[in-house]
């Protein structure tokens, strides 16, 4: 019996990680049960927005009463008609899958795919990256993406993503472009990964051909497999709905306010409180609490601008070979958040599978604790935010006058913008020095 158990704890030590994995994967679970099954928030609307495009605006006669009224549909609709306002139409894949299962049924269904997702996100970063990177990421989704992993549907972009740089490792390009392209119709956010995968491509050619250096000698039919792949899913759904597929989200986007927790919204704050401009007003519009303020037209053409430096300085870098394609994606990806008008909580689940992976293998190990331990300070400041202050904020009507009574509140985002800015800055910075 003591062999025995000798042995079996032997078999610990040789592959901590699996067993390692699954006791997180349960705690993942357990974290976010509560989140499933009292307060489930957008997954209502994911609900509604499956089945009044299945089966048109009778079938919302399924569900409570006021849980789809944020639609303000116009008279009856028919089915095919209605698409996402906020969300690419592909989105209506992951909304559709739980309608398989009765409609009491839907969010413990999605909550369940989810897991999935990011089981299969762990095994990939455990196969193809290293069990460290796989048991860092699994950390950084207890504290940073457990409250609300199960309850968005942001894991499936983020593993496409994923999908596409393994696949770039291994030369894999038509699987590599066909996986971010799929992300991007999920999602959008994974367009802005485009150049960099292309780079990394002709960089991969003219290692092996002389003739890569020459334009006519890069390789385009990839890109073309890209291009083609997201113009006919867009297609197809502009028939539905021209102005819903094409220009909706696009709108949308365009037209909202800086919100609450993006980096624009704190440097509004920071603006008002330090006498620079008036105080900024909150508004509750666009399903979040926003700013209204007369700086914020600058604020976002100044974020906009170094969203573009950002993205050809690190184009530059890995044309350097300061960054590869990992580096390069996480680098972009910070930047998008950073300058972006949006910070929601599950952002972070774009960048958790890259953030346990990139830029370790050329730190020491103090510099990749620091790394891991300033991304797990991000995880829970962001967390903090969603659970204990949320909670008081989800009646759009009192929330923009609750908000600034909450003690704390303006300063916990400001500083985790901060941090997210500031190891956006060190990662650039680094790679300036080992480049020049």
């Amino acid at each position: 019996m003591r062999r025995s158990a000798l042995r079996w704890i032997g078999g610990l030590r040789r592959w901590p990680a699996p067993w390692l994995l699954f006791l997180l994967g349960a705690f993942l679970f357990v974290e976010s049960a509560w989140q499933v099954f009292f307060a489930p928030t957008d997954l209502l609307r994911y609900q509604c927005y499956a089945l009044v495009f299945w089966f048109g605006s009778p079938a919302l006669r399924w569900l409570p009463a006021q849980q789809c009224a944020f639609l303000s549909l116009q008279g009856a609709q028919a089915p095919f008609q209605v698409l996402p306002l906020e969300y690419p139409p592909l989105a209506l894949v992951p909304f559709s899958l739980p309608l398989l299962v009765p409609p009491p049924y839907y969010t413990l269904t999605f909550a369940l795919l989810m897991l999935v997702a990011a089981g299969l996100m762990l095994w990939l970063l455990y196969r193809f990256v290293s069990p460290q990177a796989a048991l860092s990421g699994a950390l950084l989704l207890i504290v940073g993406g457990g409250p609300i992993l199960q309850v968005r549907y942001d894991l499936l972009p983020s593993l496409c993503v994923l999908v596409c740089l393994v696949a770039a490792q291994r030369q894999r390009w038509a699987l590599a472009y066909l996986a971010l392209a799929s992300g991007t119709l999920l999602k959008l956010y994974p367009l802005l990964g485009l150049p960099a995968l292309f780079l990394a491509e002709q960089q991969h050619l003219r290692a092996g051909e002389p003739s890569a250096h020459k334009i006519t000698g890069w390789r385009w039919r990839h890109l073309l497999l890209f291009v083609a792949a997201v113009v006919m899913v867009s297609a197809l759904f502009a028939l539905l709905n021209p102005e819903g597929a094409l220009l909706g989200p696009l709108r949308y986007f365009g037209q909202r306010p800086p919100q609450i927790e993006s980096l624009a919204a704190s440097l509004l704050w920071l603006s008002g409180l330090i006498g620079i401009s008036l105080p900024p007003q909150l508004l509750f519009s666009y399903g979040s609490l926003n700013l209204i303020s007369p700086l914020a037209p600058a604020v976002s053409l100044f974020l906009t601008v170094l969203l573009c430096l950002g993205l050809l300085l690190t184009l530059w870098l890995q044309y350097k070979g300061t960054f590869d394609l990992w580096e390069s994606m996480l680098s972009l990806l910070l930047l998008l958040i950073v300058t972006g008008k949006v910070f929601s909580p599950q952002y972070l689940l774009w960048v958790i599978p890259l953030v346990a992976s990139s830029g370790l293998s050329r730190s020491s190990a103090s510099q990749a604790r620091l790394w891991l331990l300033t991304w797990l300070a991000i995880g829970l400041l962001t967390s903090i935010i969603y659970v204990f202050y949320y909670s008081h904020l989800a009646d759009p009507a009192s929330a923009p006058q609750i908000a600034p009574r909450l003690p704390g509140f303006f300063a916990i985002i400001l500083l985790r913008n901060g941090l997210v800015l500031a190891v956006t800055l060190g990662r650039f910075g680094l790679a300036l020095r080992r480049a020049l």
